[in-house]
């Protein structure tokens, strides 16, 4: 395992960087959070709000137990698609619901790709770093293609998000 040498900024670990390793990547949105209560944000296309109320979200229990279940010698690398400047409210969302993460990954404030591209990068970032990726967590199936294309397996958890 080595240690990170530099670590990006938006790249939030709980406590403090640890060596790589073997990881797991896990979603938030519609993954451990149940984001059905701003869904309608979106079709207005209302982000701001939409990613500002993310704090109000209640866990999802059964993939939250799945999460708490991981073997304790890997690392829960939470990656999503929520703008850095919604750190605060995640990190008390993530505090209050007991969720076990070493890393969080937020899409960094310049960033205008899509969650897809933000993801894909992060995937090689990750590896650069020396993590091994063993499995994603997913609810987004543009997603799912690009960690299958990655080489990553992906477990779909489907969230309802996506059918429109």
């Amino acid at each position: 395992m080595s240690q990170l040498a530099t670590i990006p900024s938006n790249w939030t670990w709980q406590h403090g960087p640890i060596s790589a390793g073997p990881a797991v990547i896990v979603d938030m949105d519609g993954v451990i959070s149940d984001a059905r209560h701003r869904q309608h944000l979106l079709r207005s296309n209302l982000w701001d709000e939409f990613f500002n109320r993310c704090g109000d979200d209640p866990p999802l229990v059964p993939a939250m137990a799945l999460l708490a279940s991981i073997a304790p010698n890997l690392a829960v690398v939470l990656l999503t698609a929520r703008p850095i400047r919604v750190r605060d409210s995640t990190l008390g969302w993530l505090l209050k619901h007991q969720v076990r993460w070493d890393l969080l990954i937020m899409s960094p404030p310049a960033d205008t790709g899509t969650p897809s591209a933000f993801k894909s990068a992060e995937v090689a970032n990750l590896r650069g770093h020396g993590f091994e990726l063993l499995y994603a967590l997913e609810d987004d199936p543009r997603n799912v293609a690009i960690y299958t294309e990655a080489g990553v397996p992906c477990v779909y958890i489907h969230s309802g998000y996506y059918d429109r």
